[in-house]
């Protein structure tokens, strides 16, 4: 037993926590999939199922009752609190704020039987959720917010190398008020054994199933109907990497932030309107390519082919997305404000924002199609297993720092090498300085926590300048090849004047432009590189 004193204004109230009942701390470690109920029937029969159950599967009907105050007290501090009937019994669970990418959802969470269906505050016994809930307002203050019903099959699944998984399959329907939406999911659980067999088995369902990796939980769906917002935009965060780490482990570690950040960005692109999101999953992207281009010593080319080539594949889908909406939210507008109601210019827009429209549909069919998921599940089962040890060349247990040294090193040199003369530079050699400038960037947000924040953050902002200036200058390039596109290489008439009208702003650009990029070079080649 355990008890801890708390004042509620002059009273003091004494709170017991039993631990005998407790179910110990456990990290709840599950793969969600989204199902077409029409598709159920094939995935009972699915081989990977049948083969791999042990024993008879077991059906429950499951209601789950989600507590919080009116205003949301538990949600904002990362809680879960969940009340569930099955089987004759009530399960109290709290789950504590987690993470989930490309499926995989890993989260704290508590589980006791409890006598009736409203919490039981003697059970909870972690010290952060004990001082929460020694409120009393906050326990007063608790509602039902909103339930799910829904018919669970179970299997217990057990495979050749010990590997053990709890397949549910729930199909029913959540209710938040008035509102309700169908609820048809898998839940992959991890019993025992490796994560990465959660997303092995996923693929193998995917062949015969078109199931959809599910980043929402049921929780977060019904919170949905009680605060309202927005997709948000994220954008990468910095990277923490012990500077002993091994090559391995910092190779997962930078890709699994890379797949993080871009599927953070998903929902913006399916559902949202703001176009950074594009561009942010675009930059996750490269930064995931650049990673396995960093590593390649370590991994082979073999094992990652395939991989890269559907990388590549995503890239240039994101890619037409992006440079129309360069176009359209920053080139476009500028020129239109200096030409104000020019027939030409507007024809233009029209064109650029039927083109949007179309790249946009074909963007979101991909990110709901069935090659984009078993693209997010094949890279999350190849690093959750390390398939790169496939035997087709020795593995050494390399340092990240000194893979760290060796690029940025190599990668600063042919920055510099590309970059002499920069102001003279084709439009093609600018592209290359370009390129050079991001292997250098990405590498050293990589590998910045190795070296002095002070000197790493500094350099790393100059070339940020040297690369979007870079960047304004490969815009004019793709505005042309957008130009041609849209107009043709005879255009007559309104459509004519534009043309021409582009072609005198960008050439007046680019020479402002390169004076900007000439100052911003200068600055970024005076600082001494921070690894050194």
């Amino acid at each position: 037993m355990y008890i801890i004193e708390t004042s509620d204004a002059a009273t003091q109230v004494k709170l017991q926590y039993h631990f005998i009942e407790v179910t110990a701390l456990e990290t709840e470690v599950e793969l969600k999939l989204s199902i077409n109920r029409k598709d159920v029937a094939r995935l009972r029969r699915h081989p990977a199922i049948v083969t791999a159950c042990s024993g008879k599967p077991i059906t429950h009907k499951l209601i789950s009752i989600y507590y919080d105050t009116p205003d949301l007290k538990l949600l904002d501090a990362g809680v879960s609190l969940r009340v569930r009937h099955i089987s004759g019994h009530w399960i109290q669970t709290l789950k504590a704020a987690g993470s989930s990418i490309a499926g995989l959802h890993q989260r704290k969470e508590w589980e006791d039987e409890i006598v009736a269906d409203h919490p039981d505050f003697t059970k909870s016994f972690d010290p952060v959720l004990i001082k929460l809930f020694a409120d009393r307002k906050l326990r007063d203050a608790l509602i039902p917010i909103f339930h799910t019903e829904v018919q669970r099959k179970e299997w217990q699944l057990v495979f050749d190398n010990g590997d053990k998984i709890e397949l549910a399959l729930d199909l029913g329907q959540l209710v938040a008020g008035e509102n309700s939406e169908p609820i048809s999911e898998l839940e992959l659980e991890l019993k025992d054994g490796n994560a990465g067999r959660l997303f092995d088995l996923a693929l193998e369902l995917q062949k015969v199933v078109p199931v959809k990796l599910e980043n929402i939980s049921k929780g977060q769906r019904g919170y949905a109907y009680c605060r309202v917002q927005p997709p948000s935009v994220f954008k990468a965060k910095p990277l923490k990497l012990a500077r002993n780490v091994d090559a391995n482990s910092a190779f997962k570690k930078i890709a699994w932030e890379c797949i993080h950040h871009l599927q953070s960005n998903q929902d913006v692109v399916l559902h949202g309107k703001d176009v950074e999101g594009v561009h942010q999953m675009r930059v996750a992207l490269r930064r995931l390519r650049s990673a396995f281009a960093l590593f390649r010593k370590v991994l082979g080319r073999r094992s990652s082919a395939t991989l890269l080539a559907e990388l590549s594949w995503l890239g240039d889908v994101l890619g037409k997305a992006r440079d129309l909406d360069v176009f359209i939210t920053q080139t476009l507008p500028v020129v239109m404000t200096q030409f104000e109601n020019h027939i030409g210019l507007q024809l233009l827009h029209n064109k650029a924002l039927n083109a949007q429209a179309e790249a946009y549909v074909d963007l979101r069919a991909v990110l709901s199609s069935q090659r984009y998921n078993a693209l997010l599940l094949t890279l999350a089962a190849w690093l959750e297993n390390e398939r790169w040890h496939d035997g087709s060349h020795n593995i050494q247990r390399t340092k990240a720092l000194n893979i760290a040294k060796t690029a940025l090193t190599k990668f600063h040199k042919q920055l510099r090498q590309t970059g002499e003369s920069l102001s003279n530079l084709s439009p093609e050699e600018r592209h290359a300085t370009r390129i050079a400038a991001k292997k250098l960037r990405y590498a050293s947000e990589f590998f910045a926590s190795f070296y002095s924040s002070t000197k790493s953050k500094s350099f790393i902002r100059k070339l940020t300048q040297l690369q979007d200036q870079l960047g304004i200058l490969n815009d004019m390039t793709v505005t042309e090849n957008l130009l041609c596109q849209f107009i043709g290489s005879h255009p007559k008439g309104a459509l004519n004047e534009a043309l021409h009208i582009f072609t005198g702003w960008n050439a007046c650009n680019a020479m402002n432009s390169v004076v900007v990029m000439d100052k911003v070079w200068r600055k970024f080649i005076s600082q001494k590189p921070f690894w050194c």
